[in-house]
């Protein structure tokens, strides 16, 4: 089998958080023009009905999810309903995520267990409620389960004002190694997406602030800030058997901000 084989994902199903924009979005789309069923999960339940329109206008079964990452029970009980409506679960892909941008002196309490409820909590319930359903014999013979966890280059490299949200997708990374490394040998691929700035609603206030953006711009070897569009290739290529040997890996998607 060819790389580009390797990349259908015909008779997979996919559950996605965060989908009803911005990254999350694009991810869950492009994994139906790959050939995957795809269950739509976020907090808003008109945005995924639209976002279930566009799967279903390509030809695959879409199911809307609606949940509250932060909410064990709606978590891991959106989970089950995504995995029932699809009749098995091959992927999953936590993007949906929150960034106060709050310095620590400033932080609530509430902010601080919200930012970690969503990143942290959310994709710990997700990824242990997806692992008896990928331990499946026609999960596992068709490549096992694979997860693909958003984290953030803030949790690689300390930013300025985003100490929480900065911690919070360290652990994200942290999380993402230790399933990789534990769920290997069950047959389940975990790895991460790194992200640095792209032009998304949770990137807003930096797009929306023309010095602040101009800076940032400056010390990137790219020098400019990523597209939405620039992100699915490589969640489809973790979501599918052209990664048959990647697991435990920080998948950097920053142009190059990080090497400086």
């Amino acid at each position: 089998m060819g790389v580009i084989e390797k990349l259908n994902l015909e008779g997979a199903a996919a559950f996605v958080t965060g989908a009803s924009r911005g990254l999350g979005r694009v991810c869950a789309l492009v994994l139906a023009e790959a050939g995957a069923d795809v269950a739509l999960g976020a907090t808003q339940g008109a945005l995924l009905e639209e976002v279930a329109g566009a799967v279903r206008a390509m030809g695959r079964r879409a199911a809307v999810c609606p949940l509250d990452v932060s909410d064990a029970v709606s978590a891991r009980d959106a989970l089950e309903l995504a995995a029932g409506e699809m009749g098995r679960l091959d992927i999953l892909v936590n993007a949906a995520g929150v960034c106060p941008r709050t310095p620590a002196l400033s932080t609530s309490d509430g902010e601080l267990a919200g930012t970690f409820a969503v990143n942290v909590y959310g994709t710990f319930y997700l990824c242990t409620a997806a692992v008896p359903h990928m331990l499946k014999p026609e999960v596992q013979q068709s490549g096992g389960g694979r997860i693909v966890n958003f984290g953030s280059v803030a949790g690689l490299r300390a930013r300025p004002g985003l100490p929480v949200y900065a911690a919070a997708k360290a652990a994200v990374h942290n999380l993402t190694q230790s399933f990789a490394a534990d769920w290997a040998p069950l047959g389940i691929r975990v790895n991460a997406v790194v992200p640095g700035q792209y032009d998304t609603d949770m990137g807003a206030p930096l797009m929306n602030d023309p010095e602040a953006l101009a800076a940032y711009v400056k010390k990137m070897p790219l020098g400019r800030v990523g597209s939405p569009k620039e992100m699915p290739g490589m969640v489809l290529y973790l979501c599918s058997n052209a990664s048959s040997y990647v697991t435990g890996a920080l998948m950097v998607m920053d142009g190059g901000l990080t090497l400086q």
